[in-house]
């Protein structure tokens, strides 16, 4: 049977600034100025406006945040 991991392999890092951030989701704009749309289940939260630095790994169709660090 195929491998029916949701996850594609590897990770990505962004920076940006926190435009929204809830308990299930949050939106980064990251310093080139796109708009990430994140999955944060699990993360503490973290205040709008703050500038962040996520590791992510790519969850079709988003992203699922693994580390943050501020």
């Amino acid at each position: 049977m195929d491998d029916l991991d949701p996850f594609e392999q590897g990770t990505h890092t962004f920076s940006g600034i926190v435009k929204v951030w809830t308990q299930n989701s949050a939106e980064l704009v990251t310093d080139s100025g796109l708009a990430l749309f994140l999955n944060t289940q699990g993360q503490p939260p973290v205040p709008a406006g703050a500038r962040i630095t996520v590791v992510t790994r790519k969850y079709r169709p988003c992203y699922l945040v693994m580390r943050v660090t501020g």
